[in-house]
């Protein structure tokens, strides 16, 4: 945080709150870390159960309290729809290589992004994949998808092929 930053939450801090008040939340981080609700995850991508998206498309996934992680499991020609949703999304290929298509300084372009590569879509930009060759894509989502909480699987990836 830089010096402008730091004159600015302390100002915020005096003068909308007493003094008291700013002398406590100077210690509150530290009584804030040994008090968390949340509680330590631990997953294994290796040992965790497989979903079927459609034929040729899988996907293993679990979430945080505010981001999520997927490992897609694409075979050659998988397709997965336009959509868009309201969560940036960070796509890093494993292996394999994925032809996307999505919104570039406002029209649509077609990228291929190759094992050890990766995308960045904004929240609400739309995109589409296919797989030109088997790929293993990892994708991490923020906030958590809603859509993925239940059961039911969002309207675009029951059009996946």
């Amino acid at each position: 945080m830089n010096n402008i930053s730091k004159i600015k939450v302390f100002g915020f801090l005096l003068f909308g709150t007493s003094f008291f008040t700013v002398c406590s939340a100077q210690t509150a981080p530290q009584k804030e870390a040994l008090t968390s609700k949340s509680e330590v995850q631990h997953f294994d991508f290796d040992n965790m159960k497989s979903e079927t998206i459609s034929e040729g498309i899988s996907r293993k996934w679990f979430h945080g309290d505010k981001g999520q992680m997927t490992i897609f499991n694409l075979d050659k020609d998988a397709h997965i729809p336009w959509h868009k949703h309201p969560n940036e999304q960070i796509t890093y290929i494993l292996s394999g290589k994925v032809k996307i298509k999505t919104i570039i300084n406002s029209k649509e372009e077609f990228v291929i992004v190759s094992a050890g590569e990766v995308i960045v879509f904004p929240e609400n930009v739309p995109h589409e994949f296919w797989a030109l060759e088997k790929t293993v894509d990892l994708d991490v989502h923020v906030p958590v998808r809603q859509d993925w909480l239940s059961k039911e699987l969002p309207e675009y990836l029951k059009k996946s092929k």
